[in-house]
């Protein structure tokens, strides 16, 4: 397995580490349910450094990128941030990604850690102006994410001076710790919170400065189990479960990372259709209306004819809810807030209904 360059930190904290796309990483430290607690109470400091960073530079950068991702990266001003998609002809979803505007030329392309060698190579096959560098910067530069409400103080007191006005999906460059720092306010958790790049060679240094200041505000390390029910009350897509190359952003509620109006992109003729004639399925949430804990896989049925229309992409018991939360697609004739469903738990159908997400709601923060 590929490691991070946080693994000694792991072993060291008796993290309980598992394959991860390949990679070895922690699952958890203290417990998955503590450490979502600690996210949602204060701040849980993640490792992501497993996910892939691509640098996009030069002159025709932007067309090229407005050439290959969903979104409008044209509306982006330096120091922004945008969530977009990368599509295969059909508008299927080769990955979910964060473009960075760093530099009026420099963007850097956050992939998922499943896609990083699949979309870089992908890439390369893309036209692209001769002036255009593609990169993949994911071996020299680290990523940590440090998440929940003291996160800003936490930061604050590491001397980040600079993120203290940061808004959401923004970034700047902040020395914290005396160690340089790409500042993203972004995340997966809907909490406040921030994503750190850093040499790889100081991601060590930076995450033991944060876990020994951030003592008294609460700070722990969290991994993946507690990442996952965070993302899952939030609604959030996790690529290889909710979307693949055999859904789009249309049929997965996120049609508003499509900008159907810049011109020519991979796909967009096909999500141009299916926006004009409507998908047969939609992405929804739901909830149990009894005590049960729904799973990936699990099978969605018509509560009248017990038919299977769908399946369970992703589902847990949300802690804060107390309830079974899901995700899924089912047709979009039964997809309405309020349709009744029935769930299959292992035999057993459990009555569901389609509900809004996010199934937490936070509160605000500036």
């Amino acid at each position: 397995m590929k490691q991070t360059p946080l693994i000694a930190q792991h072993r060291a904290a008796g993290a309980k580490l598992v394959d991860f796309a390949g990679w070895e990483m922690p699952i958890q430290y203290s417990g998955v349910i503590d450490e979502y607690q600690t996210v949602r109470q204060y701040a849980g400091l993640f490792d992501v450094s497993h996910m892939g960073r691509l640098m996009v530079s030069g002159i025709g950068g932007l067309e090229f990128l407005q050439s290959v991702t969903t979104n409008d990266a044209g509306k982006l001003a330096v120091g922004q941030a945008q969530y977009s998609m990368v599509c295969n002809d059909r508008g299927g979803i080769q990955d979910d990604i964060f473009v960075y505007r760093l530099k009026p030329m420099d963007y850097l392309l956050c992939v998922n850690a499943s896609n990083r060698e699949k979309i870089h190579a992908w890439l390369q096959t893309q036209p692209r102006a001769t002036t255009v560098v593609l990169e993949d910067h994911s071996d020299r530069m680290a990523q940590i994410a440090i998440q929940g409400p003291r996160s800003r103080d936490i930061l604050l007191a590491l001397g980040g001076e600079a993120i203290r006005a940061l808004k959401l999906h923004h970034t700047c460059d902040a020395m914290l710790g005396s160690i340089p720092t790409l500042v993203a306010r972004t995340g997966y958790t809907g909490e406040l919170g921030y994503e750190l790049y850093v040499s790889a060679d100081q991601i060590g240094l930076l995450w033991e400065r944060i876990l020994e200041l951030g003592v008294s505000e609460g700070v722990k390390p969290a991994g993946l189990g507690s990442r996952d029910l965070l993302r899952l009350e939030m609604g959030y897509l996790l690529y290889g479960n909710d979307i693949g190359e055999d859904t789009t952003p249309v049929e997965a509620g996120v049609e508003w990372t499509v900008s159907l109006d810049k011109g020519e992109f991979v796909g967009r003729a096909a999500l141009l259709a299916q926006k004009e004639c409507g998908p047969m399925k939609r992405f929804v949430g739901f909830e149990l209306l009894e005590k049960a804990v729904p799973r990936h896989g699990f099978k969605i049925l018509d509560p009248v004819s017990s038919q299977v229309i769908g399946e369970v992409s992703s589902g847990n018991l949300s802690p804060i809810l107390q309830k079974g939360i899901g995700l899924g697609y089912i047709p979009t004739a039964q997809s309405a807030v309020g349709t009744p469903l029935t769930i299959d738990i292992r035999g057993k159908g459990v009555p569901a209904q389609v509900v809004k997400t996010p199934f937490y709601r936070k509160p605000k923060t500036v």
